[in-house]
């Protein structure tokens, strides 16, 4: 997972305490770093701003592509805004 631990005022849930981490800062956080387009299992795509994930997930044997969305995230939205999910689940 790629998280803010200080972004938790209660922490990690306990169910994913054991997940392996990419740690962002509140400050990188703020910038929109957690906010990424996983493909799949194998694919995620990132702004080319956080190399940093990209290059930890390549360690994981990911595959990372960039995508420029440094004016979208100047407004507050990258990835996520962009690609809204057509489905959500409450499950």
């Amino acid at each position: 997972m790629i998280v803010c631990e200080d972004a938790l005022l209660e922490g990690i849930p306990e169910q994913l305490k054991d997940w392996d981490k990419i740690n962002v800062s509140l400050e990188e956080a703020s910038k929109l770093a957690t906010n990424g387009l996983p493909i799949n299992e194998n694919v995620y795509i990132t702004d080319p701003e956080f190399k940093f994930i990209g290059e930890e997930l390549e360690k994981r044997g990911m595959t990372v592509e960039y995508v420029d969305y440094k004016i979208s995230r100047s407004f507050g939205g990258a990835f996520r805004c962009s690609t809204q999910p057509l489905l959500r689940s409450n499950d």
